[in-house]
């Protein structure tokens, strides 16, 4: 295991040695133009990109940091003159002659002032998550080939591919017996150009039947099995920024954490390359951990996505009933009493899915319990939610 030091005489599963490299070198920027967080749009910073509700690209600037929603009129690439930011100085601990893995094109998606978390071999990490991956995608026949597709034609296109959440988490916590009931996904392309990717292929693919899309408030890419309501075989985020009151992305593993529940499950897993990354540097030791530590890095700002945090929360105290919630319990003391009354009839309705899909009625006096540990926007949250549900 490794931090800002990179790694020490390593060799990903293709045979790529990674001797001493940071996650900036492992992890170039795309050359085909993409932007990011911190170039130059017209020589004012840029702070990401979010779409439309017509799923156009725009991107964002300062101006837009209190806008309620996406601007419809924003600017798209083609519309402003967009310079990468300047190379940021290289590390002190890289190898001799190395140049930054941005160099002359900016920084990439694992470039950042701060500390990098950490990161290493993902067979010393979590040892068997490879072959415990493999079998994952091969027990689903052709769906498990979609996704083994997908996850190598990012990195042919030039952009960064990781299996994030639960099932990092459990392959990580339980090790190769695990059996993750999903597939999430962050990266650094673009949804429409994922979406595209996928409308491209998944027919040839012999999954015709199946329907891609988009989610309009996450901006998360999904292919759902056939019928209303099927289930989805993946789902992908583009890293994510948490500037806005909408989601945005643009940003690098360090921005993507502060859109992430809970440290545990911000674990970020390259299979490709056998890298497994935790950026908060906390991710491993709280899951590893006896009891678990439950704490979160989230930042972000509106209102339905810090009520569904609280509402994961919920579930994970559920799950881990002896884990420490102290930095859960810091983390709610921010948030305002009346949560509840800045809720839109969206929030609700997912707000009322998730409650019911991650605290069953079962485990209701639990999740009261540390509702009330959390503070009065978690109390008010869980009341208004059951009392719905009793009338």
């Amino acid at each position: 295991m490794t931090g800002t030091n990179g790694m020490n005489g390593t060799t990903s599963t293709n045979g790529t040695t990674t001797a001493a490299k940071s996650l900036a070198e492992l992890y170039p920027r795309a050359q085909d133009g993409t932007p990011l967080r911190g170039d130059l749009a017209d020589g004012e910073t840029l702070l990401g990109m979010t779409l439309t509700s017509t799923r156009r690209e725009v991107l964002l600037r300062e101006t837009d940091r209190e806008a309620p929603e996406p601007p419809e009129n924003g600017p798209g690439r083609a519309d402003l003159r967009i310079e990468p930011a300047a190379p940021r100085p290289q590390k002190p601990t890289a190898p001799a002659g190395a140049a930054d893995a941005g160099s002359g094109h900016g920084p990439g998606p694992c470039s950042g002032p701060g500390p990098e978390g950490i990161f290493g071999p993902a067979e010393e990490l979590a040892p068997g998550i490879g072959d415990a991956v493999d079998r994952c995608l091969d027990e689903t026949g052709a769906e498990g080939a979609f996704v083994r597709l997908l996850m190598k034609r990012l990195p042919a296109r030039d952009h960064a591919c990781w299996l994030i959440g639960g099932a990092v988490r459990d392959l990580v916590d339980l090790g190769p017996e695990a059996r993750p009931n999903d597939l999430d996904f962050a990266g650094t392309l673009p949804p429409v150009e994922l979406l595209q990717e996928i409308g491209d292929r998944y027919v040839d693919e012999g999954l015709g039947d199946y329907r891609p899309g988009i989610s309009p408030a996450s901006l998360v890419v999904h292919l759902s099995r056939p019928g209303q309501g099927g289930p989805r075989i993946l789902e992908y985020k583009a890293l994510a920024v948490t500037d806005f009151h909408f989601s945005a992305y643009g940003g690098s593993l360090a921005d993507d954490v502060a859109s992430r529940d809970l440290t545990v499950n911000s674990l970020y897993y390259d299979h490709g390359k056998s890298i497994l990354a935790d950026p908060t540097g906390e991710g491993l030791a709280h899951l590893k951990a006896r009891p678990r530590v439950l704490a979160s890095h989230n930042t972000e700002r509106a209102p339905g996505r810090r009520a569904g945090v609280l509402i994961r929360f919920l579930k994970f105290a559920v799950r881990y009933p002896d884990a420490d919630t102290t930095r859960l319990r810091e983390w709610a003391a921010d948030l305002p009493a009346d949560l509840p009354d800045r809720l839109t009839d969206q929030d609700w309705r997912a707000l009322r899915y998730s409650w019911r899909a991650a605290v069953p009625d079962p485990a209701r006096p639990r999740a009261e319990e540390v509702a009330g540990l959390l503070g009065p926007a978690a109390v008010a949250l869980v009341n208004r939610l059951t009392e719905e549900e009793r009338g």
